[in-house]
């Protein structure tokens, strides 16, 4: 059940609201660039594999400029094992760093845990993103939770597109991909995100006007292994919501049980 690099089998998101990060997998880099692409600026590394990375002498870190991102985002990042950065805006801002700064930053890229809410005035950072294994529980903190929507609502209709072009019973006949989930539906079920939930698209129904896909309610988890037990026995369950895309209007809506 393990998420695999471009699995597209089902997602695990927990939120918290109250420190500003999101706990997932199911989700990966590619993901999250293919997403928010115009949103970010350049990278700071903290913990990687990434062999045409620039330096920063100031911090003795590297980073990725915002052209070569799209790079970046190729590579099987999910070989990296710790994979950790802080976006920034300019490397003006990343030469301002105290030594206290960068030495919140090393613990952070060390510990995938903050010391105080990450986000650096100098570096105008809206993200920081943490694994040890890319789409296996990442930890990823957003600045804006609208950015975090965006990401939700552009993986998901991705990822089912994804599946369905691997198992269409008429190889003939493409089916026609689903369309973006706006921001405002994913908003609907964020008092279920904040419980901790898996989304299933192997378990969804698709018919000639609707798809319904899967949400049980899980959890906070920050093991696998974990997860994967409660997964094996809550998905045995009656769902406790559905995202639903009606085919004709191409609406997305939420239904909750």
């Amino acid at each position: 059940m393990k998420p695999q690099a471009g699995s597209s089998e089902w997602i695990y998101i927990h939120l918290n609201s109250t420190q500003d990060y999101v706990m997932s997998a199911g989700i990966e880099f590619k993901d999250f660039y293919h997403a928010l692409s115009t949103n970010l600026h350049h990278l700071l590394l903290l913990k990687h594999q990434y062999d045409n990375a620039s330096f920063n002498m100031h911090t003795h870190l590297e980073y990725v400029s915002a052209d070569e991102m799209s790079k970046l985002a190729k590579d099987p990042v999910y070989t990296y094992g710790d994979f950790c950065w802080i976006d920034f805006e300019d490397e003006a801002g990343v030469d301002e760093m105290t030594s206290q700064e960068i030495a919140e930053l090393l613990y952070i890229g060390h510990m995938k845990y903050h010391l105080r809410p990450p986000f650096y005035r100098k570096l105008n950072n809206q993200f920081v993103y943490l694994t040890a294994e890319d789409g296996t529980m990442n930890r990823t903190y957003y600045r804006s939770w609208d950015d975090f929507y965006t990401v939700l609502g552009s993986v998901l209709p991705a990822k089912w597109n994804l599946l369905r072009s691997g198992k269409s019973m008429l190889k003939w006949k493409k089916e026609k991909a689903v369309t973006v989930m706006p921001r405002e539906v994913v908003r609907t079920v964020t008092h279920l995100l904040q419980e901790g939930i898996v989304i299933s698209l192997a378990k969804s129904s698709s018919a000639r006007n609707k798809i319904d896909i899967p949400i049980w309610l899980v959890g906070d988890y920050e093991s696998l292994n974990d997860l994967e037990e409660e997964m094996v026995v809550r998905m045995k369950e009656t769902p406790d919501a559905w995202l639903s895309y009606d085919r004709k209007s191409k609406d997305w809506t939420a239904v909750i049980e």
